[in-house]
């Protein structure tokens, strides 16, 4: 597992960002501050590691055709992009890029990949710019066995290779579940971004056993919120993701037919659960409690404390504009069910120069925040409550 990221010049990230990654890692703020481009940097890398090609790759699912100069941030007008991947094990293992590319968009190269561990650092580029020391694409270093790097260097696709594996990206807008679906008998192993395939794997769970975890894990969800999940097969080859009352037995809800809540949070359940056993383990979840009434999102963020704390030791990523989500999460801290150690909220600062930082929130055993960054972070509610109660209390004197 990454233990932390680092992105510099990265769409509003002008200076050198370090993302710790924590068992629930959170980002706050303003719109259009880089929250969405903050969770989306590991499945871009990801993406681009599977397109075989260039150092980004920029036409993908993830950075939707995007140019050289829309991925760099346009405040410095610098063209290059840095990224550095740290890791858990083995200790104090690092691996750094430099990728350039051109304002008219048309090239991009790697300038330079920077190896570190115990025993030292390797550099690999040349000072005309051309790469060396790699083959195929820049995930790869070729190095001879018997350089001193070269464990390392093994080590190093190994955990790309992991990342590949483990990376699960579930974006801001989810597709609603059909009102059938068709089972062949096979799923990927990662969830699709949108969501479309969450309903397969929740039959392939069904079909392994009634009793399967993750079908179990997101059936509780529901659950706490008064309805039973029911997967119903009223034909070969085709399901049904149904609704059930707990007090009205006989009344089934396909869930397409449910708000838009339900919709959007079952491929977030799905991933979720799936981290969970056996699944891919590092979670980049955008805007997980769309649409959800609060007492839904204070379920979900019982379901995102009891992933964190599960014994696979999944990561969570998550951007939220929640309050709810916040608090449920710091009250869990406060009731001992997750260790204050294993939660780090990230506030996006956004700057008047179009540029954005980063600032890091931790907690005590109370659920306390240890500094004031979030002080003002919803600052807009607590106004809008003090002029109702200013407009209440006129309108009862009148």
């Amino acid at each position: 597992m990454l233990s932390s990221f680092t992105i510099e010049n990265y769409r509003a990230f002008a200076r050198e960002q370090n993302i710790e990654v924590r068992p629930l890692t959170l980002f706050f703020g303003w719109n259009s501050g880089g929250k969405s481009a903050l969770i989306r940097f590991l499945p871009l890398l990801v993406e681009s590691i599977k397109a075989d090609g260039p150092a980004v790759w920029l036409g993908g699912e993830v950075a939707r055709d995007a140019t050289w100069p829309e991925l760099v941030c346009k405040a410095t007008k610098r063209t290059n992009l840095k990224f550095e991947l740290h890791w858990v094990s083995p200790a104090s293992s690092s691996a750094k890029w430099e990728v350039d590319g051109d304002l008219a968009g048309t090239w991009q190269e790697v300038r330079q990949i920077e190896l570190s561990d115990k025993s030292g650092t390797v550099t690999y580029g040349s000072d005309d710019k051309k790469p060396s020391g790699w083959a195929g694409y820049p995930y790869q270093v070729d190095v001879k066995s018997d350089e001193p790097d070269s464990e390392f260097s093994t080590t190093l696709r190994d955990s790309l290779r992991d990342l590949v594996e483990n990376v699960q990206w579930i974006a801001g807008l989810r597709v609603r579940p059909p009102r059938l679906a068709n089972y062949g008998g096979g799923n990927s192993p990662l969830l699709k971004s949108d969501g479309s395939n969450a309903v397969s794997h929740l039959v392939a769970a069904q079909l392994r056993s009634v009793n399967d975890p993750v079908l179990e894990t997101v059936g509780q969800f529901f659950s706490a919120l008064g309805d039973a999940l029911v997967l119903d097969n009223p034909m070969d080859g085709a399901w049904r993701i149904m609704l059930r009352p707990s007090n009205a037995p006989d009344v089934k809800v396909n869930l397409c037919d449910t708000g838009e809540g339900y919709a959007q949070v079952l491929p977030v359940l799905v991933a979720l659960a799936r981290a969970q056993f056996g699944g891919p383990r590092l979670l980049c979840l955008e805007q997980p409690e769309l649409h959800l009434h609060t007492r839904a999102q204070a379920e979900l963020a019982k379901v995102l404390v009891a992933t964190a704390t599960s014994p696979s030791k999944p990561c969570i990523l998550l951007e939220t504009h929640s309050e709810v989500l916040l608090t449920s999460i710091q009250l869990a801290i406060a009731r001992g069910d997750i260790c204050p150690s294993k939660v780090r909220v990230y506030w996006v600062e956004s700057r008047t120069d179009g540029t954005s930082d980063l600032f890091p929130v931790d907690f005590d055993s109370h659920g306390l925040p240890t500094n004031t960054t979030l002080v003002g972070a919803f600052r807009e509610a607590v106004e809008l409550g003090r002029e109702l109660m200013v407009a209440q209390l006129k309108e009862a004197m009148n």
